[in-house]
């Protein structure tokens, strides 16, 4: 029932924040829980889960299981609605919503148990992820829209706010291990709880994996482009160039040259690790946590294409060094929330995280580190029944430069240790240096029970950054849930986010004498949201969103660079459906997306829309149209099926795009896609089916098979590549085994 997947939500909020005061929840009616104050991932102050004041989705343990997902990219786009996956070849995967989604992931914010772990230098999301093992996570919660006002710059489109495990919500011991086969893997993770008493309790976790990926058979990489024979460009007979791998690959041809990485190839080979440890005791709460991952990837066509396609490349060394990008990431948190009185509350936390990046590209080999210190207090008090109020302040302090710990030169086959950042370097002519910025901020929430069914939310948010302009986060929402209707919610919401650039980028504009004045990214969002619980079993919603005033940052072809690029407008519609009865539970979203109107800077490109050539009615790197379905049914207690079915319905703007554009732009107009090329544009279906046996309280099997419409034809789970020139990858139609036992 509904009713199970709002407790699931309220049991787990409420274990987050005290012990052994959740159990009279179960005894609660569907009223009485949607009626009950918690602390919400989308607002400061206590409210109901009726009344949060945004579109939230929250991905429960169960839901994670039954997806037996093999990353984070794939378990959201499973369940988030209007998200999108994108693949890439200079960096790794991409995540979007609502149309909003770049050359790298900073469009939006991760979590773990509120600290954010977004790498602040250059990419943005990388960390956590990609990797296989999620068995530490309790449940994620990912708020769709703006989200600055609460928890800082950066969160343009969304919040991806991960849960994990503690002692008060897990005990005993739990050994899960998985493997999967045509795109290979291997895990092993343990957990452990235990409580001591009333409000004490220990959690560890530890989980080392094997990735292997899949080959260019089961994934095979297609491209929409003739790869021309030196032989045919004899512009220059004395320096011809070399001989490339590429040379003779075919249109619409499985594409394969030597040293080409498998699909989710691990980077470097390394095995992914995750750690994780968490004590809490009273009002304190302390935890660590240790991941390391990566992929390697498929080189663009550019270096493997002679004049005028591409560039060339004239060392062969590349094809033994694919392209690829990891990390290495350690955080240590320490919080206390006090209860200063019934109506007052002060929580505060300390933080360090330490992020260590490598990536290897065409003549390229980057790594280095950034240390973040971070302090945050946030006080809330009930003023009175119609009257909350929440205030706080943090401060973050970034170290950038520092050498790399885990990536050495020496590793790489290099000599110089010092740090490397090719931004910097080419910009500036010399190596990454060190140097630091901090960022001051002040936020707070204002929350009014106007009448017994309307409510508001104010909320205001300021960032103070050492390279750019001070940024403004404001939120105003409204939400009506009457008394007398308790199927009926209506909430409108109006936001603007704000994201300082990365900090390669500020650094270079202050190394060439532009000083502080970076120019931050805005977003101006409107959103209107109708909510209906018909009944314990049935929820659906419908989503307006507008984005006005997206002062884009991104990727300009025209610059090599990150920069300001145009202003962006779009709009849609989302719709959401929920059924859940004792024996069977199935989910269904439908997310179309708009572009209205893009306002292309001078002297700027972009690759959002082919906006340069004045045909840009789409987004370039987006499905207009995207439905996602789950689904599972309990036979009995032991035996239980799932299925998820995700239709990424075409891509027209995508089609335009490539259309125009020539590789490299404004040379001689040579166009890189073949002639009548359209395969790439044409919609991505991805089915997964899986079947649960749990024999006893102890034992769980799992068979999930991956991307079974391949089996027919390997087109139909293609992903395709940002800026891919009509090039795309497919997923292999794969199977994995999972056994969950519990001592």
């Amino acid at each position: 029932m509904i009713k199970k997947v709002i407790l699931t939500f309220v049991l787990s909020t409420m274990a987050s924040l005290c012990f052994g005061q959740a159990q009279y929840l179960l005894d609660l009616s569907l009223e009485e829980l949607l009626e009950l104050e918690i602390r919400s991932p989308a607002a400061l102050t206590d409210t109901t889960k009726r009344r949060e004041p945004a579109a939230v989705t929250t991905i429960t343990e169960g839901q994670i299981k039954s997806a037996a997902a093999r990353s984070l990219y794939e378990l959201l786009d499973i369940y988030v609605p209007n998200l999108q996956w994108i693949r890439h070849n200079w960096e790794a995967d991409h995540l979007g919503t609502r149309g909003i989604i770049n050359d790298r992931d900073d469009k939006y914010l991760l979590l773990v148990n509120g600290r954010v772990l977004n790498e602040r230098t250059h990419y943005g999301v990388m960390s956590e992820i990609d990797l296989v093992l999620l068995s530490d996570i309790h449940h994620i919660d990912v708020i769709r829209g703006p989200g600055s006002a609460l928890y800082g710059p950066g969160a343009i489109s969304m919040v991806v706010n991960i849960t994990t495990y503690n002692g008060a919500n897990f005990n005993g011991t739990e050994i899960t291990t998985r493997l999967g086969a045509l795109e290979e893997f291997y895990t092993a993770e343990v957990k452990h709880g235990k409580t001591f008493g009333y409000d004490s309790s220990l959690f560890l976790y530890a989980g080392i994996g094997r990735y292997l990926g899949a080959d260019k058979d089961a994934a095979p990489v297609i491209t929409g482009f003739d790869f021309p024979d030196r032989s045919d460009f004899p512009w220059d007979p004395a320096n011809p160039g070399i001989d490339l791998p590429s040379e003779g690959q075919q249109a619409g041809e499985p594409f394969y040259i030597s040293g080409m990485p498998k699909d989710g190839e691990s980077h470097r080979n390394l095995l992914p690790i995750k750690l994780y440890a968490e004590f809490n005791f009273e009002e304190w709460v302390a935890w660590a946590r240790y991941t390391r991952g990566g992929k390697q990837f498929v080189w663009p066509i550019g270096p493997l294409t002679h004049y005028p396609y591409g560039w060339g490349v004239f060392d062969t060394a590349i094809w033994d060094h694919p392209y690829s990008s990891g990390y290495q990431q350690g955080t240590l948190f320490v919080g206390r929330v006090m209860e200063v009185s019934e109506k007052t509350k002060i929580t505060f936390d300390l933080s360090y995280d330490l992020f260590d990046f490598q990536r290897i590209t065409v003549g390229l080999d980057q790594a280095y580190r950034e240390d973040e210190f971070n302090g945050k207090m946030l006080l809330t008090h009930h003023l009175n029944d119609q009257h909350q109020l929440a205030i706080g302040v943090s401060l973050i302090h970034e170290e950038y430069g520092i050498e790399s710990p885990g990536f050495s030169d020496e590793a790489a086959g290099l000599e110089d240790e010092s740090p490397r950042n090719a931004l910097i370097e080419s910009a500036t002519g010399e190596r990454m240096p060190r140097w630091h910025s901090n960022m001051i901020s002040l936020f707070g929430e204002h929350q009014w029970h106007i009448t017994e069914g309307i409510t508001s939310f104010v909320g205001v948010r300021f960032d103070d950054h050492t390279y750019t302009d001070l940024m403004f986060s404001p939120r105003v929402s409204i939400v009506f849930a009457p008394k007398n209707n308790l199927k009926d919610t209506w909430k409108l919401m109006w936001a603007r986010s704000v994201r300082a650039n990365f900090a390669e980028e500020m650094k270079v504009q202050s190394m060439t004498g532009g000083g502080k004045g970076s120019e931050p990214e805005k977003l101006d969002s409107l959103e209107l949201r109708y909510e209906r619980q018909e009944n314990e079993n049935l929820f659906i919603a419908v989503t307006l969103f507008s984005h006005h005033n997206l002062d884009l940052i991104g990727y300009s072809p025209m610059t090599n660079q990150n920069v300001p690029v145009g202003r962006q407008k779009d709009w849609g519609m989302e719709l959401e459906a929920i059924y859940q009865s004792e024996i069977i539970r199935w989910t269904i979203s439908h997310g179309y997306t708009e572009l209205s109107d893009f306002d292309l800077e001078l002297g700027q490109d972009t690759l959002v829309t082919d906006a340069l050539s004045g045909a840009g009615d789409d987004f370039a790197q987006w499905s207009n149209h995207v439905t996602k379905l789950t689904g599972q049914y309990n036979v009995d207690d032991a035996w239980a099926f799932d299925g998820s079915l995700r239709v990424y319905w075409g891509f027209p703007g995508m089609k335009e795009y490539n259309k125009t554009q020539n590789s490299p732009r404004g040379s001689d107009g040579v166009s890189v896609i073949e002639s009548g090329w359209d395969r790439a544009y044409r919609g991505n279906y991805y089915l997964n089916l899986g079947v649960k046996y749990q024999p006893n309280e102890r034992i769980i099997w799992r068979l999930d098979g991956y991307n079974l419409l391949g089996i027919f034809d390997k087109d139909l789970n293609k992903r395709n590549y940002l800026d891919g020139f009509g090039m795309y990858r497919s997923h292999a139609s794969s199977a994995g085994i999972t056994l969950e036992y519990k001592l």
